[in-house]
């Protein structure tokens, strides 16, 4: 078989991993029923700490889709509250950043980056998911705005007879879940779950990310950053083919380090782009569930990432002026990057355990 056709069939078989996951959580949670909502409500109490639990979930498992595909999944089987859902769905989008983030100091530290490239690149991925996530959360906060959309859109999606019989499809070309939660039980079928919707992204992201060429991806990507709408459009369209802004927005940070691209005020564009294409896996999760809530969760993300995109495109040369100058001022020594980087990572830490306290 050749590597074309490789590549394909791992996509597939990634693809119905990934399907199989959700119904194992789906499955798990179902069982587990009011334990496993006692759970998940000691830890996620409110909106705040869905939001700081969201950030450090997501910054675990490398994927807001994994994490947000568990939580369609567990708001479906009636495990979580619809509002902690939409809580922890705003703080997975700034969980993404923490990778990116990562890749870059570590780069800077080692001193293998160019300074002002790499740092740009990261800085207008942290920078513009902190300012979303000052907009978003207070709107949540005060006047449960996403919550209201998640509800009116689940009203939406109740209509479409179809939706129910997704779930039936999927039990059929799934046989073998219920028998193994009934070996393993529910909580390590949720665990089970998680993992193979992170390993079903990971495949994913390899073998589409094989198919459409590394080296021609660079090329693809370096002639996209001439025109902010061309750059949006790529960001979009990557994603797509390989479901991670984390992954695509971590690539850029060797390839502007390195010179291929020049990062200005065409990164914002693209990671804009990358951050709608991000939604399908989210998209299909919901559809998994057959639940009309689920794809109400699932348009706070659409809606989140969309209503981003509107507020800053606008804004793309006074944002860039303000990433440059940020990224000036972390990088201008090594021990105030380290400094940065703790407190970034450090700040959802603590209040996620002083509210656990």
């Amino acid at each position: 078989m050749s590597a074309k056709y490789r590549n394909a069939v791992g996509s597939l078989i990634a693809i119905y991993i990934f399907l199989s996951g959700i119904v194992l959580i789906k499955s798990s949670a179902v069982i587990l029923g009011e334990s496993l909502a006692e759970k998940i409500v000691l830890i996620i109490r409110d909106t705040t700490s869905g939001v700081f639990a969201g950030w450090i979930a997501t910054a675990l498992l490398h994927s807001s889709g994994a994490f947000d595909s568990i939580v369609v999944a567990f708001t479906s089987s009636g495990a979580m509250p619809l509002s902690l859902a939409v809580a922890a769905i705003i703080g997975a989008e700034i969980g993404t950043t923490v990778t990116p983030f990562l890749v870059s100091v570590l780069g800077h530290l080692r001193g293998r980056n160019r300074l002002t490239a790499s740092f740009n690149v990261t800085m207008s991925h942290v920078l513009y998911n902190l300012f979303t996530l000052l907009i978003f959360y207070p709107a949540e906060l005060f006047f449960g705005i996403f919550t209201k959309i998640a509800r009116q859109g689940s009203t939406i999606f109740v209509r479409a007879a179809w939706l129910k019989a997704i779930p039936d499809i999927l039990d059929v070309v799934t046989p073998w879940v219920d028998p193994l939660i009934h070996i393993i039980s529910a909580w390590p079928g949720i665990l089970l779950g998680g993992a193979m919707l992170v390993i079903a992204l990971m495949g994913l992201e390899k073998y589409m990310t094989a198919i459409f060429s590394m080296p021609r991806s660079w090329n693809l990507i370096r002639a996209t950053f001439t025109k902010p709408f061309r750059a949006f459009v790529a960001g979009f369209l990557f994603t797509l083919v390989v479901p991670s802004t984390t992954v695509m927005v971590s690539l850029l940070v060797p390839l502007a380090g390195s010179g291929v691209i020049l990062a200005d005020y065409y990164i914002l564009p693209y990671i804009l782009g990358a951050n709608i294409g991000t939604v399908f896996d989210v998209m299909i999760a919901a559809l998994a569930t057959g639940d009309p809530i689920s794809l109400g969760v699932w348009l706070v993300h659409l809606t989140i990432n969309v209503v981003g995109a509107l507020i800053f495109i606008p804004l793309l040369k006074p944002f860039s002026r303000l990433v440059r100058w940020t990224a000036q001022k972390i990088a201008s020594s090594k021990k105030v990057t380290i400094i940065v980087t703790i407190v970034f990572h450090a700040v959802p830490i603590l209040v996620l355990l002083w509210y656990l306290m």
